[in-house]
């Protein structure tokens, strides 16, 4: 039986501009999230990428497509808490900097 998680996979592997990644990344698990092996495999084509999850754990596995759109306001999300601690990095040089300068 094909599910979504493969109808969309399918539907988009070897169209123009294909590309894929694929990483297996385990976590050891905390209170909330049980440990768990998940492949992510994040596929590109000139119509925009998808994200692929699949979690693989003692109590079964989970697949899930993150869509073109989701996964932009991911990433979206994710430069700019980048941005902002990239700036207050930068900040603290700047300050460390001077205050050697200050102290020879």
């Amino acid at each position: 039986m094909i599910d979504n998680f493969d109808r969309v996979r399918e539907s988009i592997w070897g169209t123009p501009g294909f590309q894929t990644k694929r990483s297996t990344v385990t976590s050891p698990g905390t209170s909330l999230l049980p440990q768990a092996a998940w492949i992510v495999e994040t596929a590109a084509n000139e119509e925009g990428w998808a994200i692929f999850l699949q979690a693989i754990g003692a109590e079964g596995s989970t697949r899930l497509v993150i869509p073109n759109k989701v996964a932009q306001a991911i990433y979206r999300h994710y430069e700019g808490i980048m941005g902002k601690r990239r700036r207050a990095r930068a900040i603290k040089g700047v300050e460390t900097r001077l205050r050697k300068r200050q102290e020879v």
